[in-house]
Order: C-alpha cells, then structure tokens, then sequence
C-alpha cells in the first residue's frame, strides 16, 4: 500500500496507479488517477449473525436477500473501477446502529475499507461509544441522520452536542444525511455547527440535497448552501444517488452542476461515492459520467473530488 504522502503528490499518482496490482488497475473507467469511493454500503443475508433491524422495509428485505452488497462483491466494483479504497457507510436502512457487519467487512480488509458509523447524535451513550469504536473498530467518522418529530434533524440540535463534542476530541468525520425537512434551514444550522465547531470535518452526503425545482437558476443550491462558500471544513459529497435522484430527473446539465459547485465552493471540498449497494444501476457508467462531467477541469482539482480529499477526510481511527 501507498503512503499517503505519495498518492496527494500529484505529480507521482499516475505512476502509483500504473504501480498497482492488475487487479486493483481500472478498465472499465477512464480516469487518470486513482479513485476513493467515499460512499460504498456493505449488507448481507446471515440473520444468525447480522441480524436485520426489527423496522426494516419490505423493500430493503428484497434489496438485501436478492443482492447482497457483500464485500466480495463491492471489492470486485472497485477492482473493476479502479478504486484503490474508500469509507463503508453503514447500511441503516437494513442494520439501523448495528454497526456489526460493517466493522467485520472493515477489520478483514483494514487497508481498503474505511467505516463511518451511524448512531444516535442524542444518545447519552454515543460519546462513549465513538471513542470505544475509535480504538477498537478504528472506525474514520460517523454518520448522523434523522428527523425529530418537529423535523428537525436530531444531529443539529443542541441534544446532540456532546456527540459533536466527542467527534471533535477523536478527530472523526461527521458525515451528515440531511434527507427530508428545510433543506435551507438546514444548510443554516449546518453554518452554525461548523463555526462552533471549527475543527471538525463534515461532509454533506449527496451535496445537502440541493432542490433544482426550487432554485433554478443555481442548480439547486439554497440561500443557506451558498452560506457555506468559504467553511473549510464543510465538504460535499457528489454522489451517483444525487445524479439519480435529482439532477437526472430534472434534467440538469452535469458539466455545469460540477462547475457552478466547484466555483462555489472549491474542487479541494468536493468527495465522490458510489452509493454501491443501495442504488441499484450501473455504477461503472454512473461513474464514468461523473469523470466526464470534470473533463474541462485542471488535473489537480479532478484528482482531489475523486480521491486526495476523501483521502485527507478519512482518517482510521480519527485524526486525532
């Protein structure tokens, strides 16, 4: 395995990608550099030791017996794709906080497989837990998601402090699902966390939800996404699920969706993910597209939204 030194010179990453492994060398994507997936998702049918959640939907029950996203199979997209590593995400919708099979897929593949967590943002325990998980399960973030029932997200209220706190101590990613309520208001609180909490690294998974049917004319983004121009440490997440999701359907020119953000922001801010093993497409060309979409774009900030900013976020066991 490379250092990490040596994969953010950019200068030596074409050389480190053609020093790779056959295997692990991409070809069915073009990209002249290597690739970290900061969103892949790892399930498997085993209820004797990877128990679904009592909640989980029909449909997640469907996903997960009739295409595991087993880390045989997810490790075989990224040889295929050329991606060198990435963070596991943990699969909520089939484990909920059961956090089990991601930290096994981890501990076999430590080299490869990053995980980021979720638990609860309000529960007491949670602090505790992060710095257990930190050393034992040498876990690199932690991702919060939920609606109170005010819908507010239960990770930027102030129940969820402490938690903010102990990420901040460890040195984690605080990687954020901000799915349903005020997109806008939430991009404020976000504003508002990241400046209490200068030193912590977030990441807005699938770019905070921006709404192009909303704001037209900024692709999306709100009032409040644009507040956050200039935070160093907010970072967004360009996902093939948002590409799915939202910007497909509404028509969305992606060269100009990855300009307007990269303006906006900075290249060095933007991450890429897969979203492998919840959405169910070809990720290869979903890939592909997303490079495409950066083609016009200087060879240093290509090579931090596909692999050095991902690579600088997530740290083993926190940066600290």
């Amino acid at each position: 395995m490379f250092s990490r030194r040596l994969l953010l010179k950019g200068s030596l990453a074409a050389g480190a990608l053609q020093a790779l492994p056959f295997s692990v060398q991409a070809r069915t994507v073009n990209a002249p550099f290597p690739i970290f997936d900061s969103h892949a998702h790892f399930h498997t049918i085993d209820p004797d030791n990877y128990p679904l959640k009592s909640d989980v939907f029909e449909r997640t029950v469907d996903l997960v017996r009739g295409n595991p996203a087993t880390s045989q199979k997810v490790l075989k997209f990224w040889d295929d794709a050329g991606i060198m590593l990435g963070t596991g995400v943990q699969y909520f919708s089939a484990f909920g906080t059961d956090n089990s099979y991601l930290l096994d897929v981890s501990a076999a593949n430590p080299a490869r497989v990053l995980p980021v967590v979720i638990l609860s943002p309000t529960d007491p325990a949670t602090p505790a837990k992060l710095h257990e998980l930190a050393r034992s399960g040498n876990i690199a973030g932690v991702r919060f998601t939920g609606l109170d029932e005010n819908g507010e997200h239960t990770c930027l209220t102030e129940a969820a402090i402490p938690s903010w706190e102990a990420i901040d101590e460890l040195g984690l990613v605080a990687v954020l699902m901000l799915f349903g309520g005020d997109a806008n208001a939430a991009m404020g609180k976000v504003r508002k966390f990241a400046m209490r909490f200068p030193n912590v690294k977030i990441v807005l998974d699938h770019c905070g939800f921006p709404d192009p049917a909303a704001f037209p004319n900024t692709f999306g983004f709100t009032t409040q996404h644009h507040s956050l121009s200039g935070h160093e440490n907010v970072h967004f997440k360009f996902t093939s699920y948002l590409m799915f999701l939202t910007l497909d359907p509404a028509g969305i020119d992606l060269t100009g969706f990855m300009n307007y953000a990269a303006d906006l922001y900075g290249a060095q801010q933007m991450l890429w993910g897969s979203d492998f093993g919840n959405l169910q497409e070809d990720h290869f060309a979903y890939l592909q597209r997303a490079l495409d979409a950066t083609a016009q774009m200087p060879y240093e900030a290509r090579k931090a939204i596909f692999f050095d900013t991902a690579y600088k976020l997530f740290v083993p066991g926190g940066a600290r």
